[in-house]
C-alpha cells in the first residue's frame, strides 16, 4: 500500500510526504522538500495518521532538502506523540547536510530516536519480528 500528498507553496517549493506500508505494523514516511512553517502542519497530519495505524512508524529524512525551526517543532510533536500513542518512532538517514546540523545544534539528534541503520535493513528487521513465528510452540 502506498500513498502521497502534495503541498506546494510559493516560496519552498513543495512537500511531498510519501508513505509506504511494508507491513501492517510498519509504516514508513518519506518526506520531499522543505519541512518549514507553511509545509509542517501536513507533515504532522501525515506522520500522526500513521501513528495511529501502526506500532512502528519509520521518517526517512534523506530527501528533506531544508529543516526550519516549524520543522524541529514538528519533529519533537510527531515525537511527543509516538510516545503517548505507544508506537516506535524512528528516524533514518538524517545524516544528510539539510537536517544532521540542525539536529546537532538544537539537541535533537539525542532526544530523537535517530537510526544510523539504513531504511530498509529497519523495514526488515521490524517486519520480520512481526512475522509468524515458523515452528512456534503452542500452549496447553
Amino acid at each position: 500500500m502506498s500513498d502521497s500528498t502534495t503541498l506546494r507553496h510559493a516560496t519552498d517549493g513543495p512537500l511531498e510526504v510519501r508513505v509506504h506500508i511494508p507491513s501492517p505494523a510498519v509504516a514508513v514516511l518519506r518526506p520531499f522538500g522543505a519541512i518549514d512553517l507553511m509545509t509542517a502542519p501536513l507533515f504532522v497530519e501525515r506522520v500522526e495518521f500513521q501513528l495511529s495505524c501502526h506500532a512502528h512508524t519509520i521518517i526517512d529524512m534523506r530527501d528533506v532538502t531544508f529543516l526550519g525551526s516549524r520543522g524541529v517543532r514538528a519533529l519533537l510533536t510527531v515525537h511527543e506523540s509516538a510516545r503517548t500513542a505507544g508506537v516506535r518512532l524512528y528516524l533514518t538517514s538524517a545524516d544528510t547536510p539539510p537536517t544532521a546540523r540542525v539536529l546537532q545544534l538544537t539537541g535533537l539528534a539525542e532526544l530523537l530516536p535517530v537510526i544510523t541503520t539504513s531504511t530498509d535493513e529497519l523495514v526488515a528487521g521490524l517486519t520480520h519480528s512481526w512475522g509468524p513465528r515458523v515452528g512456534a510452540e503452542r500452549n496447553g
